[in-house]
């Protein structure tokens, strides 16, 4: 899913950079062609950096999750917090088999992309079991 989603990025971008170049003949044939080895690149590299660096494990007390490329983002969601859990399908996600856990907070929401549907229903329903249970005071 990452792969195709750089994919459309990059055919945006080589597409604006042809229709710059043929407007300012200085331009061309260098802004074309650089844009299209960066695009070739970031399509091959970004999406496997991507999936090489996204983590997250559901633990006993909260939910963590650690991704990004250059700058790694480390969350952890005490389950304690969370007040709402959806699963969210989208046209995208469906092309590749896969949905979006969203998990919301009072702080914001969290998410965890391209998991499989029964998976995510697996994940959501073990962190609603762990709401239902009452406090250990």
């Amino acid at each position: 899913m990452w792969f195709w989603e750089e994919t459309a990025i990059g055919l945006v971008v080589v597409a604006v950079a042809f229709g710059l170049a043929m407007g300012f003949d200085v331009l061309m044939p260098w802004l074309p062609l650089l844009a299209v080895v960066t695009e070739l690149a970031s399509v091959l590299l970004i999406p496997r950096m991507r999936h090489a660096r996204w983590r997250w494990g559901l633990g006993e007390e909260e939910l963590e999750l650690r991704h990004g490329i250059w700058k790694v983002t480390w969350t952890v969601v005490p389950l304690t917090r969370i007040q709402h859990v959806a699963v969210q399908r989208t046209g995208w996600t469906r092309t590749f088999g896969l949905v979006v856990l969203r998990v919301h907070t009072a702080a914001g929401a969290t998410t965890i992309p391209g998991l499989q549907p029964t998976q995510a229903d697996d994940v959501r329903d073990r962190i609603l079991a762990r709401l239902r249970t009452p406090d250990d005071l």
